[in-house]
């Protein structure tokens, strides 16, 4: 016949075990997530790596619009006269055949 304790014995036996597999499979399941949360290839480096791009090409828009303006200012130097006299005009105080030069000073308050 049907023994009823050597069946309850194997189901015992058969939970534990179950029980040791599924822990085991759990225990692998959280290793193989932790690389993607916490590892260098995570969710977290990959965003904050993202921020980080995000403000160097800020800079780098910045830094590219202040070398076309230099590279506008060396072309106009360089193929002509007029940039040059105007910048000699400003910095060096030049005077062409004609004309007269004006210096204003403008009056200060004495205390």
């Amino acid at each position: 016949m049907f023994d009823w304790a050597q069946f309850k014995a194997k189901v015992n036996t058969a939970k534990s075990e179950m029980r040791l597999v599924d822990f085991m499979l759990l225990a692998a399941l959280c290793a193989l997530q932790y690389p993607l949360w916490f590892g260098t290839g995570s969710w977290l480096n990959v965003g904050e790596l993202h921020h980080k791009l995000e403000s160097k090409e800020v800079v780098l828009k910045k830094l590219e619009a202040r070398n076309d303006h230099l590279e506008a200012k060396v072309v106009s130097l360089q193929s002509g006269d007029r940039a040059v006299e105007e910048l000699a005009r400003r910095h060096l105080g030049m005077v062409s055949k004609g004309e007269i030069f004006v210096w204003v000073i403008p009056v200060t308050e004495k205390s």
